[in-house]
């Protein structure tokens, strides 16, 4: 399966399907230690799930993300997981999920070893076959569920830089280096362009918080779309000043190195609702053809989001998370404990 997803929201999407799985899942941990008791130290496990029967145990699924996803995880890949789990005692149930399937020697491993896989694949069969609690539809997956996003744009807009200890107008590219104080290039922004779209989204994600601008979204209903389309709202002009002192950010003006005090976006402000493309996913039992949970994804403009629709088998409620890792979290899951109330912490 080509995801979209990065390795991490793919982890935390397991994660996440493994909490609706069912009421005795009460602890899921993406990133969790677990004692190796060969090696005599705890090491990492992917997803965690801990259960209250005491005699179950703990549920471990170790969530594998293959760098060429068109290939199946093959013997040697499947026996290394294998080893690594089987040492560790306090885990009594071991499964791997992958993203690409397994090949057939794989499978034979696994089944020689106790391991359950699972495959997190395109979810395509109607909803009746593997949910029975949705029992009265047998249409596909994507007309069951449909939605749309309602999100706030700039439109007409322009942005105004001031600078430190400077008073007169310069122009900007956005190919422009932004640097730190010392002249080095800034370890988060390469160009002003990329400086730009975070300071466009941060502004919008401030702004959609504002009881008058939430108030144009309710006073002007917004049709719904069709799907790869959009519909907008009525467009009124406003004016956002952000300070950005905290994010270090300097260009190079006339030869000096000035720090960014503030930024003014200026323009018009609009609700839009767009008919989203979702991703829609199922983590299915490779043996059984059964499936643990259903996944309707939405990807969001920044790295690292998305908006998931959880689904199990064992009831009609739909879980919906809104997913935003953090920085330090983009590239590895340590430690994040998920709640059924929608949190992580």
């Amino acid at each position: 399966m080509s995801s979209p997803l990065s390795p991490m929201l793919v982890q935390y999407l397991v994660g996440l399907c493994c909490l609706r799985w069912g009421s005795e899942a009460v602890d899921v941990t993406l990133g969790d230690y677990v004692l190796d008791s060969a090696a005599g130290k705890e090491r990492d496990v992917d997803v965690t799930v801990r259960v209250n029967a005491g005699a179950e145990g703990v549920f471990a699924f170790m969530g594998y993300e293959v760098k060429k996803e068109a290939l199946p995880l093959d013997v040697t890949v499947v026996e290394q997981l294998s080893a690594k789990l089987k040492d560790m005692e306090e885990i009594t149930h071991r499964a791997i999920v992958s993203t690409s399937g397994y090949t057939e020697a794989a499978r034979k491993k696994a089944s020689a070893h106790g391991i359950t896989l699972y495959e997190l694949k395109r979810w395509t069969r109607p909803v009746n076959e593997q949910f029975p609690s949705f029992s009265e539809t047998s249409v596909s997956i994507e007309h069951f569920f449909m939605t749309g996003r309602v999100s706030l744009y700039w439109v007409n807009w322009h942005m105004k830089v001031v600078c430190a200890n400077r008073h007169k107008p310069f122009a900007i590219n956005d190919t422009d280096a932004v640097l730190a104080k010392s002249g080095k290039a800034h370890k988060k922004f390469t160009s002003f362009g990329d400086l730009k779209n975070e300071l466009y989204l941060r502004s919008t994600e401030t702004l959609i918080q504002f009881d008058h601008v939430r108030a144009v979204m309710e006073t002007f209903p917004i049709p719904n779309p069709v799907e790869g389309g959009w519909e907008g709202g009525p467009a009124w002009p406003y004016a956002h000043t952000l300070d950005v002192s905290g994010d270090a950010a300097h260009l190079k003006v006339d030869d000096e190195v000035l720090a960014i005090a503030n930024i003014t976006i200026a323009g018009q402000l609009q609700w839009q609702k767009h008919g989203e493309r979702a991703l829609y996913y199922v983590m299915e039992d490779v043996e059984a053809k059964s499936a643990f949970a259903g996944a309707i994804v939405f990807p969001e403009l920044r790295a690292g989001e998305m908006k998931a629709l959880i689904v199990s088998p064992r009831s009609r409620e739909v879980d919906v998370r809104f997913v935003q890792l953090l920085e330090k979290q983009l590239n590895i899951l340590k430690g994040v404990s998920l709640t059924r109330e929608g949190e992580s912490t």
